[in-house]
């Protein structure tokens, strides 16, 4: 009797130090995708990412915090998208000036107007990449946010082409600055 209750403490005990280790191993990725993500968003979106928060639960990413710039908000789920690992991303970061100004309709109004100029101006891009490059101009992702256009090519598309895409959109008006990410 004394043996069928060992044997089935030490099998409780594996079942909890094999579940502690198979947590510990999610947390370690999940840490990881966290770190992974916040040094992409840094590299390129700059400083004013700083005061956003990564959170990750075995690739899902919550983005949280308050930014400056719609640009950042814009393009930061883009940037997260583009880590190995990252599997979905909800986007919960808000800009300052909505935060700050209680008149939320002169805000949205704000907002519209950019996301008109956005769309031009990603439009204006599609067009250059696909006249000068061709076929291989549709393969490229692009979002535009207050000039700022972010590429995101497939991880096969060469160096080459990628700096070839990266001049044809830094000759569109209207750019500001161009940041490459492979797609997800």
């Amino acid at each position: 009797m004394k043996m069928n209750t060992l044997v089935k403490m030490v099998l409780v005990g594996a079942l909890l130090i094999g579940g502690s280790v198979a947590n510990a191993a999610d947390n370690k990725a999940d840490w990881t995708t966290t770190l992974n993500v916040k040094l992409a968003l840094l590299e390129k979106l700059g400083t004013d990412s700083l005061h956003v928060d990564v959170d990750s639960n075995a690739g899902a990413l919550t983005l949280k915090g308050t930014v400056d710039k719609r640009e950042t908000r814009e393009l930061a789920s883009t940037v997260a998208k583009s880590v190995t690992s990252v599997k979905s991303v909800q986007n919960d970061i808000t800009v300052e000036a909505s935060v700050a100004n209680p008149n939320k309709t002169g805000v949205a109004a704000g907002e519209a107007e950019a996301e008109v100029k956005d769309a031009i101006l990603a439009t204006r891009i599609r067009l250059a990449l696909v006249d000068k490059m061709g076929s291989d101009g549709f393969k490229i992702g692009t979002e535009a946010a207050n000039g700022v256009v972010t590429l995101a090519f497939d991880h096969d598309f060469n160096t080459a082409r990628r700096k070839e895409a990266g001049k044809v959109v830094k000759g569109v008006d209207g750019v500001t600055k161009v940041v490459s990410v492979d797609k997800a």
